[in-house]
């Protein structure tokens, strides 16, 4: 190669070089030189949209809209420098922990049908879900490794009920069995209840046709309630009492039939019984703390670029910013 020709190609590469900064068109952020992508920040903000269209209407839409923007541009800054602690550390999620999990998302379901279809009102696809479940694991397991050793005392646990005591009052409650069918299954449901009501063994009835994949191996047992169910459902279960049976109640999940097993009262419950609980509680709360201080460790010594400009003032002078 002749000399010019080859001052010309360094000349070239030089400046491509240079530029490569500036050119990249696709980048929101970099994190230690790692990039995040544009195209990702833009799609969880046009998913936000989807999920919530009004709430960036009126005279203040723009500016809620930026706020949200730079909070989750944050937590995708956040997330990559946990994925570089845990690859730091060795920290890895196996693929079949994320099936596990996703899996029993899907239990909550009638079926496939009903739950690509959450996900799709959710502007999620399955995809996407998979990799929010591996960044949740990734930043569980790494809080579990800053924190191992937690012990807390028995006087720690006790302070901690003394000041929330109300925190610890059983409210009253119904227990109740169902068996569920499809919505377009009405007259299947009808037959059953006439057999409920001729005594037909309740538990093995769901067993046998509840579509409730979740409770019907259990007879149709939904536990004590932590959350409360939907309208309808929960109407129908205020008018019963202990061993009554409703008749058919439409839900938006399908036709229900319900019955009340046990009922309780509001109750204080003791310290030995939630003892456990607590533990628990203050196991957390300490995990967060380290977990939060291990993070802002991280982002102090990080290289942090910006490059989306609305959001570069947002950041403050504090960090290195770079015009796009």
């Amino acid at each position: 190669m002749k000399p010019l020709r080859i001052a010309l190609v360094l000349a070239l590469a030089l400046a491509l070089l240079a530029g490569a900064g500036c050119t990249d068109k696709d980048t929101a952020a970099k994190v230690n030189g790692e990039k995040i992508p544009l195209s990702e920040l833009d799609k969880q903000v046009a998913q936000l949209k989807k999920q919530y269209p009004d709430m960036f209407n009126g005279a203040d839409g723009e500016g809620r809209l930026l706020d949200f923007k730079q909070r989750l541009l944050d937590n995708m800054i956040n997330q990559k420098l946990v994925e570089q602690a845990a690859e730091d550390k060795g920290i890895k999620i196996a693929e079949g922990d994320i099936d596990k999990q996703i899996q029993q998302l899907k239990s909550g379901f009638q079926d496939e049908e009903q739950f690509q279809s959450a996900l799709k009102s959710a502007g999620m696809t399955e995809e996407t879900l998979r990799q929010q479940i591996r960044d949740q694991l990734l930043t569980q397991k790494l809080i579990e490794s800053l924190a191992s050793d937690i012990k807390i005392s028995e006087q720690e646990m006790k302070a901690y009920y003394d000041k929330n005591k109300s925190q610890f009052e059983q409210q009253a409650a119904k227990r109740a069995s169902h068996i569920l069918f499809k919505p377009e299954d009405k007259k299947t449901a009808e037959k059953v209840l006439a057999q409920v009501r001729n005594g037909g063994d309740f538990a093995a009835l769901a067993k046998e046709y509840s579509v409730d994949t979740a409770t019907a191996s259990n007879g149709g047992d939904l536990g004590w309630p932590t959350t409360p169910y939907v309208p309808e459902f929960e109407a129908a279960l205020d008018k019963l009492a202990k061993g009554q049976t409703s008749g058919l109640v439409k839900t938006p999940y399908g036709w229900h039939i319900i019955r009340v097993t046990d009922v309780r009262k509001a109750t204080q419950q003791k310290f030995e019984d939630v003892k456990d609980q607590i533990e628990q509680i203050l196991i957390q709360q300490r995990r967060a703390d380290a977990y939060q201080k291990f993070l802002d460790e991280l982002k102090k010594k990080a290289k942090i670029e910006i490059f989306v400009k609305e959001l570069q003032a947002a950041k403050g002078a504090s960090q290195e910013t770079t015009s796009k």
